[in-house]
């Protein structure tokens, strides 16, 4: 029996930020892991303000975006009061629930990735030839890299405030969620190329092409990796997790390489290079249930 899914159901998920911000369930899972901290709040707190600054960053962009995102940008403008208000709160929950449990700290952590999508999406900077974030070239990947990084390395911490010996971890984390998000966002940029040229706005694979932009790339997955092999020597993060979390990073440059192949849909691997997420939980989860074994 095949399964009918009404198409405006399945565009209020598909377009809802839900996805993201399982996803970022799963980075909190992650960074948690990797800083030694039991899983908390911070999980329910990830997603919420995702979903919450996402669905705003699409209200915000509708115009700019239409290029780039037809259909979603269609969904969106012809809901706007109904997406505006889901998000309101989503971020309302996201702040009540990082108050209560990482206070005044947990508070501005949560606040940050919005306060950034604020002047990454509108245009407030007292700056004529840019006044968005988005706008600047690098800065625009930069910024978005900085925001979800500090979320999910960070607000974990906030709820076991107080407890230094997860600083250290807790770092690694972020400065490694910072570099894979950066790729991220590029990866995505290849797809958005034609759209951003038209609208003015610089990314690398505008700016430098897309072939120089995957062997940017690839530097950084050399730098991710080199950054957890040294982490784990110097004993802030667990020794397994070159490996656990190796996979994804395996996965991460087929994406990259597979953007210029002839036969490829650019559209498809952007949607497939989200599952680097799912192989960072997978791993971490194997990782730390003992079936893979590090000698010391």
């Amino acid at each position: 029996m095949k399964l009918v899914v009404p198409k405006q159901l399945y565009a209020a998920v598909v377009h809802s930020s839900v996805f993201l911000g399982i996803a970022t369930i799963g980075e909190i899972y992650v960074a948690s892991s990797l800083a030694g901290i039991e899983p908390n709040a911070a999980l329910l707190v990830g997603f919420l303000i995702t979903v919450g600054i996402y669905n705003f960053d699409k209200l915000a962009d509708l115009d700019a975006d239409e290029a780039n995102y037809a259909g979603r940008t269609a969904f969106v403008a012809a809901h706007p009061k109904l997406y505006a208000g889901f998000s309101a709160l989503a971020i309302i929950g996201a702040l009540g629930l990082s108050i209560s449990r990482g206070g005044v700290y947990g508070l501005g952590l949560t606040l940050f990735p919005g306060v950034v999508a604020v002047f990454y999406s509108f245009p407030l900077l007292p700056i004529p030839s840019a006044d968005r974030l988005k706008d600047i070239f690098l800065v625009n990947t930069a910024v978005v890299a900085l925001a979800w990084a500090v979320l999910v390395a960070f607000v974990p911490l906030a709820v076991v405030a107080g407890q230094s010996q997860y600083v250290a971890g807790a770092v690694v984390a972020a400065v490694w969620f910072f570099v894979r998000s950066a790729i991220s966002v590029e990866v995505h940029n290849v797809r958005d190329v034609e759209g951003d040229k038209e609208n003015g706005v610089a990314t690398l694979p505008t700016v430098v092409g897309v072939r120089r932009t995957q062997l940017i790339l690839y530097a950084m997955e050399v730098v991710s990796l080199g950054l957890l092999v040294g982490a784990a020597w110097l004993e802030y993060v667990p020794i397994w997790a070159p490996i656990a979390l190796l996979p994804a990073i395996v996965y991460s440059v087929w994406i990259t390489y597979a953007l210029t192949g002839t036969n490829r849909s650019v559209e498809r691997l952007c949607t497939l290079r989200d599952g680097e997420g799912v192989l960072m939980v997978l791993g971490v989860v194997v990782a730390m249930s003992g079936v893979v074994s590090i000698p010391v």
